[in-house]
C-alpha cells in the first residue's frame, strides 16, 4: 500500500470514529424535558405577596422557587420547598391547608429557620403532619426588614404517587426529566438541586427556573400585573446567575 493510500485510509478511519463517537454522545445524553404545566389552575388571592418588594439592601428580594400565580403539584407528603435570598437572616416558615370553604387553616407552629445567601431548601419537617393526597396547601416564608415584613406565599396540591411509573430512575437528569414531564415541580427542583453545593442553583436548576418564569402569569384578572412581571424578572436573574 502506498504512503498516500495509507494516509487516506488512516484519516478516513479516524473520521469514521469521530462520527460514530459523536452519534453515541448524542444518543447517550438524555434530553431535558421542559417544565410545561398542562393544567395551570390559578392560585387564590392568598398567594399574593405581602410587604414591600424587598429589603432595601437587597438586589434580588426574597423569592420563592415555586409556582406562585398557579397551583403547583407534588406527589410527596413531605415535599422540599426552596427559595432564594440575597442576605443571611432568619426566616419564618408557615404552612396552611385549604379547607372545604377554600380558606387556609394553619398547620403546626410557625418555624424560625436560619437562612443563607443563595438557594435555601426545607424538607417539610417531621414535627409537621404528613400532607394529604388531594388537598391543597399554602406555604409561606417571611423575613423582617427595618421598616417592613416581607411575605411570600405559594400554593400546591398533593397528587397521588400511584400515578407515577414504578420504573427505577437511575440518574439525576433522568429524574428531573421525568418529574418535569409529569408537572411535578417540587420533585423536579429537588432532584436538580441534588447535583449542586449548598446555596447553588446549578445548570439544571437554572433551566427549570427559567422555564417556571415563562409560565408565571395570571390566567384570570391580572390585578397584580406589575408585581408578577417583577417576579418573572427576578426568577430570570436568579437563573442567569446560577448562584
Amino acid at each position: 500500500m502506498s504512503h498516500q493510500h495509507f494516509a487516506f485510509w488512516r484519516n478516513s478511519r479516524r473520521l469514521t470514529s469521530l462520527v460514530v463517537g459523536a452519534v453515541f454522545l448524542m444518543t447517550a445524553v438524555p434530553a431535558f424535558a421542559q417544565f410545561k404545566p398542562r393544567d395551570r389552575k390559578p392560585a387564590s388571592g392568598n398567594s399574593r405577596a405581602g410587604g414591600s418588594r424587598g429589603c432595601p439592601s437587597s438586589g434580588i428580594p426574597l423569592t420563592q422557587l415555586a409556582p406562585q400565580t398557579f397551583i403547583g403539584k407534588t406527589a410527596s407528603t413531605r415535599p422540599m420547598l426552596a427559595w432564594y435570598m440575597s442576605s443571611s437572616q432568619n426566616v419564618r416558615f408557615r404552612l396552611a391547608e385549604f379547607d372545604s370553604a377554600n380558606t387556609p387553616k394553619q398547620i403546626g407552629k410557625v418555624k424560625e429557620i436560619a437562612a443563607t445567601v443563595g438557594i435555601n431548601k426545607l424538607k417539610l419537617p417531621l414535627d409537621y403532619p404528613e400532607l394529604t393526597v388531594g388537598k391543597t396547601y399554602l406555604w409561606q416564608i417571611a423575613i423582617d426588614c427595618e421598616t417592613d415584613t416581607i411575605i411570600r406565599r405559594a400554593e400546591f396540591t398533593v397528587t397521588s404517587p400511584q400515578s407515577l411509573a414504578k420504573n427505577q430512575l437511575t440518574s439525576i437528569p433522568e429524574s428531573v426529566n421525568y418529574y418535569a414531564e409529569n408537572d411535578l415541580w417540587y420533585e423536579a427542583l429537588e432532584e436538580a438541586l441534588k447535583a449542586t453545593d449548598n446555596g447553588k442553583l446549578g445548570q439544571t436548576g437554572a433551566t427549570l427556573v427559567k422555564e417556571l418564569a415563562q409560565f408565571e402569569m395570571l390566567t384570570g384578572n391580572n390585578v397584580d400585573k406589575k408585581n408578577i412581571q417583577q417576579r418573572i424578572e427576578y426568577l430570570q436573574k436568579i437563573a442567569n446567575e446560577r448562584i
